[in-house]
């Protein structure tokens, strides 16, 4: 199923300054989302994501609070959750082996969520790359756009703070952290140490 923008299948973009121009409310979503505070968050509740990592958890761990990553140039981080069991998976991805990666994010969620009982839907939240000169970012950007079109769940794309909105020829390090309780995203520019869910396990990808 490809995926949804406002309840709206979307068709592959060509570019992504394509997909901001059908759809200019992502791009104010991500204004919004790179203007958030710094949220500081104690080290010892925290799970951190390195490149070509994910882990993926549930509100029942007990272990963990925050999900987070950082260091994202050309890389992007990647946020799926699922709405009613609050399954969530963040992802450090590279661009080494997307089309591999994306079916392993979004299993480790559905896998979490099988409860009947919890009804939901899966949320997708993209952060990462600028416009690079070899458009290394750009490539990975409409890979995952891409990839996560060809999984048979529905997935709708929530935010999409990537190349082409965020940092446009100025590199930035970007950090990415999800609290699972309260269900917050939060992103975080240049500084370390700062905000996201619980974990089940970490899978190098």
């Amino acid at each position: 199923m490809p995926l949804l923008i406002q309840n709206r299948r979307i068709e592959r973009p060509g570019s992504t300054v394509d997909l901001f121009a059908r759809y200019p409310h992502l791009q104010e979503n991500a204004r919004v989302f790179r203007s958030m505070p710094v949220v500081d968050v104690d080290p010892k509740c925290l799970l951190y994501i390195q490149q070509r990592e994910f882990a993926a958890t549930t509100p029942a761990d007990n272990s963990v609070a925050v999900l987070g990553s950082d260091d994202a140039t050309t890389c992007h981080l990647v946020l799926v959750r699922h709405t009613g069991s609050g399954a969530a998976c963040l992802a450090h991805c590279d661009g080494s082996s997307t089309w591999s990666e994306v079916p392993l994010i979004v299993k480790a969620v559905t896998s979490l969520s099988k409860d009947p009982a919890k009804e939901g839907r899966l949320e997708l939240h993209l952060v990462g790359g600028f416009d690079d000169e070899s458009k290394t970012s750009h490539k990975l950007s409409l890979n995952l756009l891409s990839a996560f079109q060809r999984q048979k769940e529905d997935i709708h794309l929530e935010t999409c703070c990537i190349t082409g909105t965020c940092f446009h020829s100025v590199i930035f390090s970007l950090s990415l952290f999800f609290f699972i309780q309260p269900r917050a995203i939060y992103v975080e520019s240049l500084h370390r140490g700062h905000v996201m869910p619980f974990i089940l396990e970490v899978l190098v990808m």
